[in-house]
């Protein structure tokens, strides 16, 4: 039956369903049940006026309208919730890119064994005791109930609000040593395990759109897998009565062998095997090339030339017999490689499962499940809650009873679903003997297993076409819940940091600014006050010294004949107290700047601690210049009149001094009171020409006594000369102020080095500050837009769940009176 005709059927049947059943009749499940609010429970229901005296022909088809049409409400629903699932995915994709969501860590659970039994065929579980329990899936409908351990466990670097579980479908699953895969995930950084999360939102977006087609597809696709040589090939050939595929001993079937209805390719059986890297058109021979049935075994076995193959087969059995051709739906049967034929097959597997309606799981009676039968099994977990099993090779078990009961507990730790409805799902058939047909009650076996298998793909397509994607779906939806909640937690708990930080840091930044202000005024108003003194205390120092630099010379004068060289001596002695009383003002400016700059230090200390970077200060730098530049700068000439100070009033003194000793002497001489009288009575007595030749021997006595007293006076002369001259000529070029201007500006240009020093500080620390309350508010507003979006997340996600898991799958179909 062809798509279109599938569809065509459903309108009609749609049509005639919706003219006789009520509102509250279209409200039921996918199996067409009635909710307990509508119906009373146990209580026939009268679809219409004169349903009880329909045949049972047309009752099937009645009931059959009802399953149609509450599968197709289901599907539609299913749908709408993928499409809102992956707009949610693609949404959070797109702020993880701009915002790293926070990996939640899973608390470790104490691990537990499975159940070990007493037969050698177990030795693989024995092998596996310490694996964990297998994953628990999001709490839903589908599910069993979950009891989890936390433990406490040391949060790593990355690991936000631990979580109780593992997620099932977002897990970052990585293996590295000793490390578990959440303790490999949360050792990474932030970004990396962003990006690993966003390829798994990707390929979870692939996969909803896989899921999406699928359930949208009106055909059934059957995969038959298994371990290696489990018999797979065979019970395929079992339910098409004849044997198509090829059967050995050993392992055959080394590729996909999808087997159609040979009606969808004209009625024609043949064999299309399928190239490589192209997808496969009916249409398009180019795609595949054509074999008969007969050429299919030598295409299969250890064949590197196709990928897949598909094989158009005829049923001739009725509708309600063949799986095939049965009226309802079109469905593939895809024979696949074993599981451990080698890892890349294997992958595949695991892989197509996406595209898969319908697992069968074929395991042998003998071996029971291995490792690799549990992986797979443990991975379909995720989306199909159900798993049609097939114990084969039944007949070479002699302990059924004992082989039964083993394999039913491995299924119910394995699938814990498919244990629950171990009736229809579980079979343990001898797939061998059914083509052959001569043991009877093998055949009738296989022929239930049949049936079971109908009932689950063709009657109960709900559970099997729609459960796995509505399994996957509340999984999904678990996880993004999950991951919305712990990084709504999360992102509260930065909130709480930062507004604790801001209030933390708002003050100790206003201080520092406040502080950068006071602290650099009052440093540049100390350099000021420091720079003025030493200019002051340079000033008057100079003005001293050059004052009374002749007061106490310290030349020695040796005489009449050596004066000029005591004059040099002396003028390079003056200039010399200068140069010393300079040298020792700039000593103390330099003490009072390593005062100063130590001061500015201990301030940059004690206002920015570590943020201040301390400059080696060399206070022997300063004032480097020659000792002689005083010398070479002043250029005093010494003359004749340096010698004698004749402007001094005690010159004149000296000279009267000489006079009036020589006129007392006279006095007495002549025994006269006085210099005049004397003169006058002496005139009188010896007569005026011998008062005449008395006169030029006086006179001469006169002018050697006060000569005497002239050279008598050149060591102090000189020094009052040459001092004057210096004065003059040091005023005339401003030298008191020239110097203080000179020490004072060395000062301040030293002092202003750590004061720049203090200042550049301040204002690192203000910016740093400034910086860090910019970032930690950027961060707060980006917090709070976070905050609201992964509440906005939560809650959508919540909704879509609830939409999910309203659906009801589960009930069977309805009694029709």
């Amino acid at each position: 039956m062809s798509s279109g005709q599938q569809i065509g059927d459903h309108n009609q049947r749609s049509d005639v369903t919706q003219r006789f059943f009520s509102d509250d009749t279209r409200s039921d499940s996918g199996y067409g049940s009635v909710s307990d609010e509508s119906v009373e429970q146990n209580a026939p229901v009268q679809i219409f006026p004169g349903i009880a005296e329909a045949s049972d022909s047309e009752r099937r088809q009645w009931s059959s309208h009802v399953h149609q049409l509450h599968y197709n409400q289901n599907r539609v629903a299913l749908g709408r919730s993928i499409n809102n699932t992956i707009d949610l995915l693609k949404e959070f994709k797109k702020k993880n890119a701009s915002w790293p969501a926070h990996y939640p860590q899973v608390v470790k659970a104490e691990p537990t064994p499975l159940q070990r039994t007493q037969s050698a065929s177990t030795d693989d579980l024995e092998k596996d005791a310490d694996r964990p329990t297998p994953i628990r899936r999001a709490a839903t409908s589908l599910d069993t109930e979950t009891v989890e351990t936390p433990l406490k466990a040391t949060e790593p670097r990355l690991v936000t609000p631990q979580i109780a579980q593992e997620f099932n479908v977002l897990k970052l699953d990585l293996k590295l040593g000793a490390l578990s895969p959440s303790e490999l995930v949360h050792s990474l950084e932030k970004s990396s395990v962003a990006s690993l999360l966003d390829g798994k939102i990707s390929q979870s977006i692939k996969h909803l759109q896989a899921i999406r087609e699928r359930i949208e597809d009106t055909s059934s696709k059957v995969l038959v897998t298994g371990d290696l040589n489990a018999g797979k090939s065979t019970f395929c050939n079992a339910l098409l009565r004849k044997k198509v595929l090829p059967e050995d001993q050993q392992p055959c079937t080394s590729i996909f062998c999808e087997v159609l209805d040979c009606r969808e390719n004209g009625g024609i059986e043949e064999v299309h095997a399928v190239h490589f890297d192209v997808k496969y058109n009916r249409d398009d021979e180019t795609t595949y090339d054509v074999y008969k049935l007969a050429e299919l075994e030598n295409i299969v076995v250890e064949n590197d030339r196709y990928p897949q193959v598909k094989v158009y087969v005829e049923d001739v059995r009725a509708i309600d017999q063949s799986l095939l051709r049965n009226g309802v739906v079109d469905i593939a049967l895809i024979d696949a490689p074993g599981l451990n034929l080698d890892s890349i097959k294997t992958t595949s597997i695991f892989a197509r499962q996406e595209e898969i309606d319908v697992v069968v799981f074929v395991v042998s009676a003998e071996n029971h499940f291995t490792l690799s039968a549990k992986e797979f099994i443990w991975n379909a977990a995720h989306e199909k809650a159900y798993i049609f099993i097939v114990v084969n090779r039944f007949d070479n078990i002699r302990d059924k009873a004992r082989c039964k009961r083993m394999i039913l507990e491995q299924v119910q730790k394995l699938s814990p679903r498919t244990y629950d409805d171990a009736e229809d799902l579980v079979h343990f058939v001898s797939s061998n003997a059914v083509i052959e047909g001569q043991d009877k009650n093998k055949v009738r076996e296989f022929e239930t297993l049949e049936q079971s298998l109908r009932s689950f793909v063709l009657e109960k397509r709900a559970r099997s076409k729609l459960a796995p994607a509505k399994t996957y779906l509340l999984n999904l939806l678990g996880d993004i819940e999950t991951l919305a909640s712990s990084n709504q937690a999360q992102i509260s708990a930065d909130l709480d940091r930062i507004n604790a930080q801001l209030a933390e840091l708002t003050p100790i930044f206003e201080e520092a600014l406040a502080a950068s202000t006071k602290v650099t005024d009052d440093v540049d108003r100390q350099i000021e006050d420091t720079t003025a003194y030493i200019y002051r205390h340079t000033r008057k120092e100079l003005n001293s010294t050059i004052a009374h630099m002749d007061d106490a010379p310290s030349v020695k004068y040796t005489g009449i004949f050596d004066a000029y060289n005591y004059a040099e001596q002396t003028r390079q002695a003056m200039l010399n107290i200068i140069h010393e009383k300079v040298v020792t003002c700039e000593d103390y400016a330099r003490d009072k700047t390593i005062h100063g700059v130590s001061g500015i230090k201990q301030l940059g200390l004690l206002h920015l601690g570590g943020d201040y970077i301390e400059k080696i200060f060399r206070a022997d730098l300063m004032f480097s210049r020659r000792k002689d530049a005083l010398v070479r700068t002043i250029k005093t000439d010494i003359d004749v009149l340096d010698f004698f100070d004749f402007d001094k009033q005690e010159k004149v003194a000296g000279l009267g001094m000489s006079f009036t000793v020589v006129a007392t002497l006279g006095g007495k001489f002549l025994g006269f009171g006085s210099w005049v009288d004397g003169v006058w009575k002496t005139t009188e007595f010896l007569g005026s020409r011998n008062t005449k030749n008395l006169i030029i021997p006086v006179a001469v006595i006169a002018g050697v006594m006060g000569a005497y007293f002239l050279f008598a006076d050149i060591p102090n002369a000189v020094p009052r000369k040459l001092a004057k001259k210096i004065r003059v000529e040091l005023a005339a070029m401003d030298y008191v102020h020239g110097n203080s201007e000179r020490i004072s500006k060395e000062v301040m240009k030293v002092l202003k080095v750590p004061a720049d020093d203090l200042r550049s500080g301040f204002q690192r620390v203000v910016e740093k500050r400034g910086r860090e309350k910019d970032e930690l508010m950027k961060k707060g507003a980006e917090s709070e837009v976070a905050l609201k979006y992964f509440g906005n997340l939560l809650r959508r996600s919540e909704a879509v769940c609830k939409g999910v898991e309203r659906l009801d799958l589960e009930n069977v179909g309805l009694e029709v009176q």
